[in-house]
């Protein structure tokens, strides 16, 4: 899994694309959590964009 920093614009942009292009809702090919931060979202195995 990727993950996308969305208090980072530039990523922010770069996932409502794909959110909508892949239809990734629909397709059940997304999630969401918040971690406190990218070093913990690594932690957590996510690599990061």
């Amino acid at each position: 899994m990727k993950v996308y920093d969305c208090d980072n614009d530039d990523q922010f942009k770069t996932l409502e694309t794909l959110f909508e292009e892949k239809e990734m809702l629909k397709n059940n090919k997304i999630q969401s959590f918040s971690p406190d931060s990218l070093e913990e979202a690594k932690n957590r195995g996510y690599k990061t964009v």
